[in-house]
């Protein structure tokens, strides 16, 4: 099988429960803008309670959204684990990357700090169906009717 087949044959696969598009992006926007503020030249204090802030506002709008209900009935209907996978934690861990290494660009132009902002933000974006797990529901396979 060749790439190209690959791939279509993998976005052939519908989503069940896709994810709201105003939790991807608003959680996109706020994790992106977590990580771009540890660049500016705010105060340390500043810069952490807003990074705190808005990590906690991005974690808590997915998990109080209704989607999220939706998704665990439809994993307990088709017996599949609430336990995240590896493939839902690399994602994440490239985003800690980010948090960790942000601050070393301290005091950065505001258009790096933009920069900064922008590729986080699309990133989450882009990976947040695998992160929260609703992509995934895509390949649960279905019993045959015999």
């Amino acid at each position: 099988m060749d790439a190209m087949s690959s791939y279509t044959h993998m976005r052939s696969h519908i989503t069940p429960i896709p994810t709201p598009q105003i939790v991807r992006i608003s959680t996109s926007v706020l994790v992106g803008g977590a990580v771009a503020v540890l660049t500016t030249s705010l105060a340390p204090g500043v810069k952490f309670g807003v990074m705190a802030a808005a990590l906690a506002v991005a974690l808590i709008i997915p998990l109080a959204h209704p989607y999220r209900n939706q998704m665990k009935m439809y994993r307990a209907q088709n017996n599949i684990s609430m336990l995240p996978t590896i493939g839902q934690m690399i994602p994440l861990f490239l985003t800690w990357l980010a948090l960790m290494l942000a601050p070393l660009l301290d005091g950065a132009a505001l258009w790096l700090s933009i920069l900064v902002w922008l590729v986080v933000t699309g990133w989450i974006f882009l990976t947040f169906p695998h992160v929260d797990g609703s992509r995934a529901l895509a390949f649960v396979e279905k019993p045959r009717n015999t």
